[in-house]
């Protein structure tokens, strides 16, 4: 463990960043022949950030006769890991080299002062907000200690995004022609967007989308084989008896749900299993 100079604010010696431990001839000032008796080993975890650790007489006696020595402490020691407020300019640096090309712009930070260290802000900590968003991060120190830390930032960038180039129904197969895809600066969001045309074409909203709308690809599904409203060929097996006619289906499904179905002459609702594209039975095996 390497120490530096007196502490500014305190008569403790400071705890190197990259310090786990208190090495016994950190304590040679203190309990003189204990560099020679003990060298590196380890005689305590290095403190907490701004936390001091103090070796009174009683402890450094017992540290002296675990280590055989015949002297007295010549005076008590104590070690502190120097902390300081976040600098601003070194948090906005660190969120750079997740980000180079952003537009990056800080409107609040922690305070709490924080120990030397690599300072890390990982894309995973941030949180979208509707106009900010608010990245942790941590100062790295010591073998595997952090310091945890956060931002309120405001993050625009440049991003592809899939458009509903007019206005997107429920249930039947997008096709390239009823998109576009646009460039555009955006607020950094949590993801999920469609971002090119493959990612959408040829599934089918879960919901509508109003045209101009970026989308995203949790409001998608696989395309419905039967669109409720649509004219539906029904197969109707009964023994030996097999009957095909047209029905208005009531609901939307794929292969193998059961969705109600009308007879348009009779009026007459029924279940209906989905055999494919526009295409129901009754009685084919079980409903």
């Amino acid at each position: 463990m390497i120490l530096s100079a007196l502490f500014a604010l305190s008569t403790c010696l400071a705890v190197g960043p990259a310090s786990d431990h208190i090495v016994a001839r950190d304590l040679d000032p203190a309990l003189p022949g204990l560099a020679d008796a003990g060298g590196e080993t380890p005689v305590s975890l290095a403190p907490a950030p701004g936390v001091p650790r103090l070796f009174g007489f009683a402890e450094l006696r017992r540290l002296g006769a675990r280590f055989q020595l015949a002297g007295e402490p010549v005076r008590e020691i104590c070690f502190e890991r120097p902390v300081s407020p976040p600098d601003p300019a070194r948090l906005l640096a660190a969120m750079r080299r997740q980000l180079p090309e952003a537009r990056i712009e800080i409107l609040d930070y922690s305070r709490a002062p924080a120990p030397e260290g690599d300072l890390d802000f990982p894309l995973a900590g941030v949180r979208c907000g509707t106009s900010d968003q608010l990245w942790s991060g941590s100062v790295r120190y010591a073998a595997s200690r952090r310091f945890y830390v956060w931002a309120r930032v405001r993050v625009v960038v440049r991003a592809s995004r899939v458009v509903a180039a007019q206005d997107l129904h429920p249930g039947p197969a997008i096709a390239a022609e009823q998109l576009r895809v646009e460039t555009r600066e955006e607020l950094l969001s949590a993801g999920g967007y469609a971002g090119s045309l493959e990612s959408v074409a040829g599934r089918a909203a879960r919901l509508p989308i109003r045209a101009g709308a970026a989308i995203r690809l949790d409001w998608l599904t696989a395309p419905q084989d039967v669109v409720r409203g649509d004219r539906v060929v029904v197969e109707v097996y009964n023994g030996g008896a097999y009957l095909r006619f047209e029905a208005a289906a009531e609901a939307s499904g794929t292969v193998g749900a059961v969705i109600p179905v009308t007879n348009p002459v009779s009026k007459k609702r029924f279940p209906a299993r989905v055999e494919g594209k526009d295409r129901v039975s009754v009685g084919k095996g079980s409903l």
